[in-house]
């Protein structure tokens, strides 16, 4: 059998679905709902996945639309989405090519997504393509992590526990990560391989670049891009100072 090498794929697909579904509840969701409720206008979701985060927030009566660069992702959101009677705008492509119709009230980037983009490059055109998409005043929302215990496992082949999938099947992943210190990436393999009665059915092989930014660092960038009144919370809740490498950093600011 040959093996594919994807991006984000239907292997990929299938186990996030498995181990991130919807309607279960997560930290982000309610943050969103209640800074996204403010506002007034069309709001853009990026690397919108499956629907994990759009779903509860157009269930909450928000105007949200979403964009992803990878098309089992995106049917795989239609399909959640079209099972609980929503057909949201979505769109297919990458964020740092972001061109849309229009233009947005608020832009989000949640659960650590915008590390994905990969290298330094690629997130400084997200950020300012962003800028040229919101209206005056408009807002954005990122959050960002550190891969530390990344750092501590580098070159370590990982056997993540097996994912029992809906069909009956088996999904059996393994991992192993590089860093290049230099450029703040980490490059992770991950080998997927789905087996049923014993016999493999499917596998994909993924290149999962991650860069990371300093906290200080990221504000520096949204600042060399446009962006004013920036805020910065830990762990969705807002107020709390990060304190923590492991703590999710979420960013908010508005176009200057």
């Amino acid at each position: 059998m040959k093996m594919a090498l994807t991006t984000y794929g239907n292997l990929c697909t299938e186990v996030y679905e498995l181990t991130k579904p919807v309607g279960k509840e997560y930290a982000d969701v309610p943050y969103f709902i209640h800074h996204l409720s403010k506002i007034r206008g069309r709001i853009l979701e990026a690397m919108v996945g499956t629907g994990r985060l759009l779903i509860p927030l157009l269930e909450a009566g928000l105007n949200v639309e979403g964009i992803d660069a990878s098309p089992d992702m995106l049917a795989a959101c239609k399909r959640n989405c079209a099972t609980r009677g929503l057909n949201p705008i979505l769109y297919e492509g990458s964020i740092e090519n972001l061109d849309v119709p229009g233009k947005f009230s608020a832009i989000v980037v949640t659960l650590g997504s915008f590390m994905l983009l990969g290298n330094r490059m690629a997130a400084i055109a997200a950020l300012q393509v962003f800028a040229k998409h919101l209206e005056p005043n408009g807002q954005i929302f990122i959050d960002l992590g550190l891969p530390v215990d990344s750092f501590k496992t580098e070159g370590a082949v990982k056997q993540r526990e097996p994912i029992q999938c809906l069909d009956g099947s088996v999904i059996v992943m393994q991992t192993s990560s590089s860093i290049d210190w230099l450029e703040q990436v980490e490059h992770t393999l991950i080998r997927y391989e789905k087996w049923r009665g014993g016999k493999l059915i499917d596998t994909e092989l993924q290149h999962l670049p991650l860069h990371w930014f300093g906290r200080e660092e990221f504000m520096m960038c949204l600042r060399e891009c446009g962006y004013a009144d920036i805020t910065l919370c830990a762990n969705y809740k807002d107020g709390l100072e990060p304190s923590s490498y492991n703590d999710q950093l979420c960013f908010s600011a508005s176009l200057a």
